[in-house]
């Protein structure tokens, strides 16, 4: 089919619920801030090969590329509103193909209370390309910053991490490992709980430490963090117990789309209170850089703090980070 008929079939349905979508018939969509509201808008592109296998089915693919991306607007304590949706399909992509991906949406689409308010869909001779902006609401001053961390805030993080980079790091990784990097949970509730009330957050996408070290840049901090205290699934940590360098995957892999937060230490009483698992596992401090202490409380020292998709001279330094990064993420 054309793409006006995939739209027509696959992707019009998904409009369905928001008026200002106006059927996926129009140039463009209409979106109205409620009244005391910002418009918080964040754009992600997953890219066959890159941010996951060439062979992943199709309705994986629509499962991480919503899930990731609403994982910003968690980040900012924003409520998600809907998404623009642009598709660079290969030839070979067939119906099978798209109505998969089409019901993969529409679940989630329930799930997280979002609908498609347009895009664009064009042919490519690969790879697969998916890219979305996610599109939200906040209140002005209740956002969540990256900025705002201050020394001896909390450094706290949602859910468990390490799972999704463990599966594509070990070539038996088992099915619970796998199942992370297929259904990233975005931690929306826990972002809305936490505007407010956390000095700052991120996204855990690139890696705890990577990410945890943008923060420190933004806020203008250092943070001290304890390896032993970062909450791993009992598969993950199974692979570390056997294999104990596996901490440093576990650390700096990324593709965990939990939470990463600062809070005061007044505050710390709502980590048994809050819609997600959370625990603190180190402190903000004065001066900058971030430290990750081991189990006897010497420094560890990792070749690669998380992922980047661009990079220059070999083990370069990341500014945002403080460490030095140059993985490639596999395939």
């Amino acid at each position: 089919m054309d793409e006006f008929a995939l739209i027509a079939e696959y992707l019009a349905p998904l409009a369905a619920p928001r008026p200002g979508a106006l059927g996926l018939a129009d140039d463009a969509a209409l979106v109205d801030a409620p009244p005391g509201r910002v418009l918080v808008a964040s754009a992600d592109a997953l890219v066959a090969g890159v941010h996951f296998r060439e062979r992943e089915p199709p309705d994986t693919v629509a499962a991480r590329a919503l899930r990731s991306s609403l994982s910003d607007l968690a980040a900012m304590g924003a409520e998600p509103h809907g998404y623009l949706l642009t598709l660079a399909l290969p030839h070979s992509t067939d119906a099978g193909w798209m109505k998969a991906f089409a019901a993969r949406l529409a679940r989630d689409q329930e799930a997280f209370s979002v609908a498609l308010l347009g895009g664009d869909t064009v042919a490519t001779p690969g790879p697969l390309t998916v890219s979305l902006t996610v599109l939200g609401f906040a209140e002005p001053g209740r956002l969540l910053r990256r900025s705002g961390a201050r020394p001896g805030d909390a450094v706290c993080v949602s859910g468990v991490i390490g799972d999704a980079a463990l599966a594509l790091a070990l070539p038996d990784a088992p099915e619970a490992l796998w199942r992370r990097f297929r259904l990233p949970e975005p931690r929306i509730a826990l972002g809305r709980a936490l505007a407010g009330v956390a000095t700052a957050a991120i996204d855990v996408s690139d890696g705890l430490v990577a990410d945890l070290g943008r923060v420190c840049v933004a806020s203008g901090v250092g943070a001290r963090v304890d390896a032993a205290s970062a909450p791993l699934s009992p598969a993950a940590r199974d692979c570390v117990r056997r294999s104990p360098e596996l901490i440093e995957t576990v650390l700096c892999g990324g593709d965990d789309y939990e939470l990463l937060f600062a809070l005061p230490p007044a505050r710390l009483d709502l980590l048994g209170a809050l819609p997600a698992p959370a625990c603190r596992i180190g402190v903000f401090t004065e001066g900058g850089g971030v430290t990750v202490r081991g189990a006897d409380g010497a420094p560890l020292a990792f070749a690669a703090a998380g992922w980047r998709h661009f990079r220059s001279a070999p083990r370069s330094p990341d500014p945002a980070s403080g460490w030095r990064m140059d993985t490639v993420r596999p395939g």
